[in-house]
């Protein structure tokens, strides 16, 4: 009798498939990891931040009067 070739080509579908979830969960796993590695902020931390910063308004109307 003549052997007929396995056809893999839902194996390939599958272990692509893994792949790409696995590579989904990696990525997830890495997306918030630099907001925990910033640490804690305070408000006072922040509002000390804040205060230097310079407001860049345009507003021209208001400074003409």
């Amino acid at each position: 009798m003549a052997e007929q070739e396995k056809d893999n080509t839902m194996t390939v579908v599958i272990a692509v498939t893994l792949i790409a979830i696995v590579g989904v969960f990696l990525l997830k796993k890495d997306e918030t990891k630099h907001l925990q590695m910033s640490g804690e902020t305070s408000a006072a931390a922040e509002a000390q931040v804040l205060s230097k910063h310079k407001d860049f308004n345009n507003d021209i109307l208001s400074q003409a009067k």
